[in-house]
């Protein structure tokens, strides 16, 4: 790098001295010659631009070093610090175990989890039924036949002709027992069979009458609208009150109605036949009523405990209670049974195309007019 420098600095007073000499002869006039000059010069120019180049990364150099020398002296030197983990998600919220759907007919429409839905008739919400339990009707029925299961429902117990059920949808044929353990774990209901019922509607009748017929012990009454029944197996079980409908022209379904009723009589079954009912909602309330007849009504859902006996002396023989008289003290009288929501008189017995084979069974006491 020096040497560059020297040789820049002598061709370039070579070259100044080149161009003064030849500047002095035009007073004699003499021609000038400046190849000498621009030689000179351009030897000159690349000197400096070699020695320019060889100092550049020298300085840089020196440059850099010092400041890395003031920067260790003067911070202390930096220390890695690793990265934060990745955040884990937050897991999603578990889905709610029971949605409202909507109030359809003045009720309460919830969902449960699995995806049964439960109906609540507008009476569950009462304050005055805080203590009782409904009686329940699984339905097997189609989303587009709801909005006519509830009203019709409704419609029966306004009219005073049935009592207020809670009716149970599955999601499936083959899903009652655990449909109804999951209601009666919710819901103020009645578990005994003689306030169970099952209704099916169409593709979902056969699925209700073969529950009913072939499960003992699970349902009191059953009925079965629009149908087309398969033939039944033979059985010696006894099998629940039951009821099968058929619209007007549905010719198919009164008939295959008609083979089930006659396959059960000699088992000494109730099936009672009925049609001419124009509307679903019609036809619903009917077998509102008809339930009614067989099940158990909404009763206290907890028996109230009894009254503490009289404490009797040790030495004194417990003697037979007599029986009451009207002279009793009001203390020894039986409890009354818990009185029914829905107070209604007894009604005609719907149209009947085709009369039952077995005198109605009804599970109810009769009612004094």
């Amino acid at each position: 790098m020096v040497l560059a420098a020297a040789a820049a600095v002598l061709l370039g007073h070579r070259a100044l001295r080149h161009w003064w000499s030849e500047r002095a002869g035009r007073a004699y006039e003499l021609p000038e010659d400046r190849t000498g000059t621009a030689l000179r010069a351009g030897a000159a120019g690349a000197a400096a631009l070699l020695a320019a180049a060889l100092a550049v990364p020298l300085l840089g150099s020196g440059a850099a070093d010092r400041s890395a020398a003031g920067t260790s002296a003067a911070a202390p030197a930096l220390v890695a610090v690793p990265p934060p983990p990745a955040r884990t998600p937050e897991p999603a919220p578990p889905p709610p175990e029971v949605r409202t759907l909507g109030h359809p007919a003045g009720g309460t429409l919830d969902q449960l989890q699995e995806g049964t839905r439960v109906w609540l008739p507008p009476q569950y919400a009462s304050p005055k039924a805080a203590g009782i339990g409904f009686p329940v009707v699984v339905a097997h029925v189609a989303a587009d036949a709801d909005p006519d299961l509830y009203d019709g429902f409704v419609l029966a117990a306004k009219r005073g002709l049935a009592d207020s059920f809670v009716l149970v949808l599955p999601t499936g044929c083959a899903g009652d027992s655990a449909a109804l353990a999951e209601v009666a774990r919710r819901y103020r209901v009645l578990p005994a069979p003689t306030a169970t019922g099952v209704i099916g509607v169409g593709a979902g009748a056969p699925c209700a009458v073969h529950e009913a017929l072939a499960t003992t012990g699970r349902y009191g009454a059953a009925a079965g609208i629009s149908g087309l029944y398969p033939p039944l197996a033979p059985s010696s079980l006894p099998h629940p009150s039951l009821l099968l409908a058929a619209a007007p022209g549905e010719t198919a379904a009164g008939a295959a109605a008609l083979r089930l009723r006659d396959a059960l009589h000699p088992h000494g079954d109730e099936v009672r036949v009925i049609d001419g009912v124009a509307t679903h909602r019609e036809l619903f309330a009917l077998v509102a009523g008809y339930l009614t007849e067989k099940l158990d009504g909404p009763a206290k859902a907890v028996t109230p405990p009894s009254p503490a006996p009289t404490p009797v002396a040790p030495a004194a023989p417990i003697a037979p209670e007599a029986p009451s008289s009207p002279t009793a003290p009001a203390s020894r009288a039986p409890l009354a049974p818990h009185a029914p929501l829905i107070s209604r008189t007894p009604s005609a017995a719907p149209q009947a195309a085709y009369p039952p084979h077995t005198a109605p069974q009804s599970r109810k006491p009769a009612q004094n007019s």
